[in-house]
C-alpha cells in the first residue's frame, strides 16, 4: 500500500509540486482525532499551501497557560539538599495546571501552524480531473481547503481502491452548545437508519488526566452517555519537569544516581582511550571536611538511634500521608546515612577524602551501628572493624561506584517504604526482574562475597592468614570491558561497576517513582483505593524503558483500563470535554459513515482555515463544544 501510494505522490508532485505544497507521511493530528487514527492510517498525502512568513508567524493564536515564575537558581548542579528537610507548599499539587512549565500549549504540531487550505473549487477540480481519477494505488489523499465555501469544508478525501468508489469530507460545523448533541440530531444529519454506533466520551481530570468511556451498539436511537457498561480507560502523562514539591527529593535522588553513573562510564571510556584524568563529581553542594568527619564519626559510634525505630503500629494511611512521611523517616542503616553525608561532597577529591576518613573510622573506633545492608561498602565496613583487613585506598573511580551502590540501595528503600506503608502493593513488585537466563544475579555479587568471606577466614586458600587489602591488585585486573574489571582475575575488589546493569537498576527506580506519581495523580483527583493495587499490577510488571538521562522533558505515560462501576459516581451528571461518534449504515451496494466530533477546545490552529476566525465560544456561559463532521461514502464499483 505504502509504496502504491508513494507512486500517486510522485505524480502529484510532478504536476502540481510548483503550485502547493505536497507531503507523503504521517496525518495532521487534529485529522487523526477528529476522522479517528484506525480510519486516516499511519500515512496520507496530503496537499495544501505553506505560509511562513514571519507576519503569518506573529498571528498564530495559542491557548496560554498560567506561568509560574521560577526562583533563581545558582548555576551549580546542586541536587543533594536534604530529603529530611521540605519547606515546599503542597496544597499546589491538587491543581497541576499551576506546576506546568509551559507558557504556551498547543494540540497541534508546530509545522501545522504554517499549513493553509486551497479553495475547495480546487481541490474538487484536481479530484475530479482523469489523471487522478485513473491513478494507480491504494490510499488516501487529503486536500486541506480554507473553509471558504458555505458548508466550511475544511477537508476533501479520496480513496484509491480496487473495489470501490471511495469520497470523504471534513466540515466545521462551528460551536455548539452541549445541550443541543442529541441523538436525534445526530441522526437526522447521518440521514439513513444506523446499523452500527461507535462512542468515546472523554472526560477530562485535570490537564494530564482523561477518563474515556467507550462502546458499540446497533440500536437504532443509540444513547450518548453510557456509565454502565462501557469500557473504561485512564490516561495520566507524568512529565518530569512538573514534578510537584511532595515527591522533588524523590527525584533529585534519581538524578543524582543517573550523574553519578553518567561520570563512571565516562571516565572509563576515558581509560579506556588512554586519556589519563581524574573522575569527576558535580552533585553535592560541598561540605566542610572537618564537619563531615565528625558527622561520620557520630554516624558510625551514635547508639541514640538504635532504640528509636520507626514503627507506625497498625495505623493506616493513605499514599500522600506516606510520602510525607517518606521524607522525613528515620534512616536506621548505617550506609542509608552514609549515602546522606557523601553525596553533600563538592568535588571527587573531598568524595575520596571522605570514604578514607570512614575506613579509618571503622578501623579504629568501635562501631555500634554495624551495618545490615549487603552492598560493597558495608562489607568493607565489616571486615575494617573486626580488623579483618587493611585501610583500603580507593583509585579510579571506586569512590563513585561505592556511592552509587550505596545510593541505588538507600533509594530503593524509599520507595519501598512508600508502598509497603500505604499498603500499595508487594515488594516483590519493586525488586529488579533483569536475571540471566541460568537465573543468577548479573552483577554475580554472591560470588565475590564469597571471596572475601574466604580471603578473611583463613580456611579457604594457603596464605589466608596473612592480612589482605582491598587495593593492589596486579595489572591484568585494570583491564576494562562492559563490566569495567575482569572478574576471574584472582583478588578482592574496592567496587563492583556493570554499566548495563547500573542503567537496568535506575530505569526500575524511575519506573516505580513514575507509578507513584500515577497513583498519587488517581488518589488526589479522583480518590480511588480500590483500583491501587491493580494499578500498581500492571504498571510495575512491565519491562521499564531503559533511562540513560533524567531531564524535564522526560515523561511517562500510564493507559489503564477499569470497570467502570469505580468512576460512575465521578462522571455522573458532567459532560464530557470531547466526544467522538461514529454512525454507519450499509447495504450490498453502499457503505455511509458520519463521525461526529465536539471538543471544548479547538484542536486546530486558528489561522488554519477561514472559518476559525469567527469565534463566539466565549460568550456562552455553559458547556460548548468545537464541532466536526466527517461523512464518507463507499460505493461498489
Amino acid at each position: 500500500m505504502s509504496a502504491n501510494l508513494a507512486n500517486i505522490y510522485a505524480e502529484l508532485m510532478r504536476r502540481y509540486g510548483e503550485d502547493y505544497t505536497i507531503t507523503y507521511g504521517p496525518p495532521p493530528t487534529y485529522l487523526s482525532s477528529i476522522a479517528g487514527a484506525s480510519e486516516v492510517g499511519k500515512k496520507i498525502v496530503l496537499v495544501f499551501k505553506e505560509d511562513r512568513s514571519a507576519a503569518a508567524a506573529s498571528r498564530i493564536k495559542t491557548t496560554p497557560k498560567k506561568f509560574v515564575e521560577k526562583k533563581e537558581e545558582s548555576t551549580d548542579m546542586d541536587l543533594t539538599g536534604s530529603p529530611l528537610k521540605d519547606d515546599c507548599i503542597v496544597d499546589a499539587i491538587a491543581d497541576l495546571s499551576l506546576d506546568l512549565q509551559l507558557v504556551n500549549s498547543t494540540a497541534w504540531k508546530l509545522e501545522e501552524e504554517f499549513q493553509r487550505g486551497v479553495s475547495v473549487d480546487k481541490a474538487r477540480g484536481i479530484i475530479c480531473s482523469e489523471h487522478f481519477q485513473h491513478a494507480d494505488g491504494v490510499g488516501s489523499v487529503w486536500f486541506l481547503c480554507d473553509g471558504s465555501d458555505h458548508g466550511q469544508t475544511q477537508l476533501l478525501q479520496y480513496e484509491f481502491n480496487k473495489t470501490h468508489f471511495s469520497r470523504g469530507i471534513l466540515s466545521y460545523q462551528g460551536v455548539l452548545p452541549a445541550f443541543m448533541v442529541t441523538t436525534q440530531s445526530l441522526v437526522r444529519q447521518h440521514s439513513a437508519v444506523p446499523t452500527d454506533t461507535t462512542i468515546e466520551n472523554r472526560y477530562q481530570v485535570n490537564p494530564h488526566m482523561t477518563l474515556r468511556c467507550s462502546w458499540a451498539t446497533s440500536a437504532p436511537q443509540p444513547l450518548l452517555v453510557n456509565l454502565r457498561d462501557c469500557e473504561v480507560a485512564l490516561s495520566h502523562t507524568f512529565r518530569v519537569g512538573d514534578c510537584s514539591p511532595l515527591t522533588q527529593d524523590f527525584m533529585n535522588q534519581l538524578r543524582i544516581l543517573v550523574y553519578i553513573r553518567e561520570d563512571i562510564v565516562s571516565y572509563h571510556k576515558d581509560e579506556q582511550q588512554d586519556a589519563g584524568r581524574d573522575p569527576t563529581y558535580r552533585c553535592g553542594h560541598g561540605i566542610d571536611m572537618d564537619e563531615l568527619r565528625e558527622s561520620i564519626n557520630k554516624t558510625m559510634t551514635d547508639v541514640s538511634g538504635l532504640m528509636e525505630h520507626y514503627s507506625s503500629g497498625a495505623a493506616e494511611f493513605d499514599i500522600e500521608e506516606v510520602v510525607h512521611r517518606a521524607k522525613g523517616r528515620r534512616l536506621t542503616d548505617l550506609t542509608d546515612k552514609l549515602w546522606e553525608l557523601l553525596k553533600c561532597c563538592g568535588s571527587y577529591k573531598d568524595l575520596k577524602m571522605a570514604f578514607n576518613m570512614l575506613f579509618q573510622c571503622a578501623a579504629r573506633c568501635n562501631i555500634v551501628n554495624t551495618p545490615t545492608n549487603k552492598n560493597r561498602l558495608a562489607e568493607i565496613i565489616t571486615e575494617l572493624a573486626n580488623r579483618r583487613l587493611a585501610i583500603p585506598c580507593l583509585s579510579g573511580a571506586e569512590a563513585l561506584e561505592l556511592l552509587l551502590e550505596v545510593g541505588l540501595e538507600k533509594v530503593y528503600k524509599d520507595y519501598e517504604f512508600i508502598y509497603t506503608e500505604s499498603k500499595m502493593c508487594s515488594t516483590n513488585l519493586l525488586k529488579e526482574t533483569s536475571e540471566n537466563a541460568d537465573g543468577s544475579s548479573p552483577q554475580n555479587v554472591p560470588q565475590l562475597r564469597k571471596s572475601l568471606h574466604n580471603a578473611v577466614r583463613g580456611d579457604a586458600t594457603p596464605g589466608a592468614g596473612i592480612r589482605k587489602t582491598l587495593l593492589h591488585l596486579d595489572a591484568d585486573s585494570r583491564a576494562v570491558g562492559d563490566k569495567y574489571g575482569d572478574e576471574d582475575v584472582a583478588g578482592i575488589k574496592n567496587s563492583y561497576f556493570d554499566e548495563h546493569e547500573s542503567m537496568e537498576r535506575i530505569s526500575k527506580l524511575f519506573q516505580i517513582h513514575c507509578t507513584m506519581e500515577h497513583l498519587l495523580m488517581i488518589h488526589i483527583h479522583l480518590n480511588l483505593p480500590n483500583v491501587y493495587s491493580d494499578v500498581c499490577s500492571e504498571l510495575l510488571k512491565k519491562t521499564p524503558k531503559l533511562v540513560e538521562a533524567i531531564d524535564d522533558q522526560l515523561s511517562d505515560v500510564m493507559d489503564i483500563h477499569l470497570a467502570a462501576h469505580y468512576v460512575r459516581e465521578h462522571l455522573d451528571g458532567k459532560e464530557p470535554y470531547s466526544r467522538h461518534i461514529t454512525i454507519k449504515s450499509l447495504n450490498k451496494f453502499r457503505e455511509l459513515q458520519t463521525t461526529f466530533y465536539f471538543n471544548s477546545e479547538n484542536i486546530c490552529p486558528p489561522e488554519l482555515a477561514q472559518c476559525f476566525q469567527c469565534d463566539d465560544k466565549e460568550l456562552v456561559k455553559e458547556r460548548t463544544y468545537h464541532s466536526w463532521l466527517y461523512r464518507k461514502i463507499r460505493t461498489l464499483k
